[in-house]
């Protein structure tokens, strides 16, 4: 059965927000090409004229989208890469990037069809905050405690980014076959737990 799309209840968040909350949505369920600005607008609420009062186009709110998603990576990256950094915050960076992706689990079901488009389908706007993240973790793991500048190449920091993004995404773009396998035995919390267990080891795998 198909995944429900949730209906976008009026609330003190400004309607430019109430948008991308709707957009985001029906860019994870329909992708990009799949949805409408009427779509859009009726999620909200609203007409669709009114829609031209935040973003100039479909493509506008599709990169407001992804900007509302990866800011705060990019701000949490900026983080990592302080000069004090311990091998404990290390450590926990999977939950660190886990919580910041429940907050918009459709935006990883966006980003996951993303990172597995064909190259020339790639969004630019994905395709530039990805440039940066991959700049700034090859200065950071360059920075890190007996690792020898030279040998981070940027090969070496774009599999690994890949490794750990694809284990994330797919976290929430597989929650469909996850309910769909364990049935009455599905529970979000369990499951979050055991992920988080996974991607632990998997991300120390590639730090140690």
């Amino acid at each position: 059965m198909a995944e429900q799309i949730e209906s976008i209840r009026p609330r003190a968040d400004s309607t430019r927000e109430r948008i991308l909350d709707a957009a985001e949505q029906l860019f994870a369920h329909n992708a990009y090409e799949g949805t409408t600005l009427r779509e859009i607008a009726t999620l909200v609420g609203i007409r669709e004229p009114s829609l031209y009062a935040h973003f100039a186009n479909k493509e506008a709110i599709y990169d407001g989208v992804i900007d509302r998603a990866l800011i705060p990576f990019s701000d949490a990256l900026l983080d990592w890469s302080m000069p004090k950094i311990t091998l404990q915050t290390l450590f926990d960076m999977p939950a660190r990037l886990l919580a910041l992706h429940a907050r918009h689990p459709y935006c990883a079901q966006i980003l996951h069809r993303e990172f597995t488009s064909q190259p020339h389908r790639i969004s630019l706007k994905v395709l530039q905050w990805q440039q940066q993240f991959v700049e700034q973790s090859q200065r950071f793991m360059a920075s890190l405690p007996e690792t020898d500048s030279d040998s981070v190449h940027k090969t070496r920091v774009v599999a690994n980014m890949m490794t750990c993004t694809n284990v994330i995404l797919g976290i929430f773009s597989t929650r469909g076959m996850q309910q769909r396998l364990l049935g009455d035995e599905f529970d979000e919390a369990t499951m979050m737990e055991e992920h988080l267990r996974l991607a632990n080891k998997i991300f120390r795998s590639l730090v140690l």
